[in-house]
């Protein structure tokens, strides 16, 4: 697979991911079996069904590809900026541990505490599921997202220097903004535990999805410009037909790279 291949593919899975675990999976679990408002592990096992547990089963693929798209940035980094890039792959690796696990917990772990009546059960569900908003699933999850914001944050740059183009610098952008706003919304969860089911956090999470829809997005629609997506390793390449790069000494138009001095300061300005 090709380095502009494999940014689309992670790029439309997690698109696919988001929707899915987002917008579709919690329609879904509305319409058909919804949760009341959060009051005690009995009340929630009471009203369980296995399809509560569909956004989640949709969340590894969200997950799983945000990791390969921090990835395929890093493979594609180049030499100024790789340095940031391998900082962002290690946190979207902490990432990918941190929701992951959390996801196992709510698939897996959830529903068997359900058929559990015993004290100790309840006691455990109450602390884990994501029905209620002070759990420690909502701990994990809102900081595991803070840290995969920190991770598009730094990766952010790689994909403007990498594949230059319109939807590069509007993925590029929207990489970005998911930095603050995601950090923004964990340390909110640690000064007022609670918030992530009112008004307020339920707008959050709209406004979080339309921008990981719109992100994801871009960045699919950038591995389709027609720009080489490369790592600046001193020699020029150019697109051969079948999608994937070939490498030439004599091509002086594929040179015309900006400098790593002002890829560097191009990526501060991010």
């Amino acid at each position: 697979m090709t380095p502009r291949r494999a940014l689309s593919a992670s790029a439309w899975v997690a698109l696919a991911g988001t929707l899915a675990s987002g917008p579709l999976g919690l329609w879904l679990v509305a319409a058909t079996h919804p949760q009341p408002a959060w009051r005690d592990a009995d009340t929630f096992a009471r009203a369980f069904h296995p399809v509560q547990s569909v956004p989640f089963f949709c969340g590894f693929a969200l997950v799983g590809g945000m990791v390969a798209l921090i990835g395929c940035l890093h493979a594609a980094a180049p030499e100024a900026l790789r340095p940031r890039a391998a900082v962002a792959l290690a946190l979207s690796a902490a990432f990918a541990a941190m929701v992951f696990a959390n996801y196992a917990v709510q698939t897996t772990l959830v529903p068997a505490l359900v058929r559990d009546a015993s004290p100790g059960a309840r006691a455990v569900l109450g602390t884990l599921t994501m029905a209620n908003p002070r759990s420690l699933g909502w701990a994990l999850e809102m900081w595991g997202y803070a840290v995969l914001g920190a991770a598009t944050w730094l990766a952010a740059p790689v994909l403007r220097s990498a594949a230059p183009g319109r939807w590069s610098h509007t993925a590029a952008v929207l990489l970005v903004w998911n930095g603050p706003l995601s950090v923004a919304t964990a340390v909110l969860t640690a000064l007022r535990p609670g918030w992530v089911l009112g008004g307020v956090g339920l707008a959050a999470f709209g406004v979080w999805n339309a921008l990981v829809v719109a992100m994801t997005l871009a960045a699919a629609l950038a591995a389709r410009e027609r720009r080489p997506l490369l790592r600046n390793t001193g020699a020029s390449a150019r697109a051969d037909p079948s999608g994937g790069l070939t490498r030439t000494a004599v091509d002086v138009h594929d040179r015309a790279e900006p400098p790593a001095a002002d890829t560097i300061r191009r990526s501060l300005l991010l």
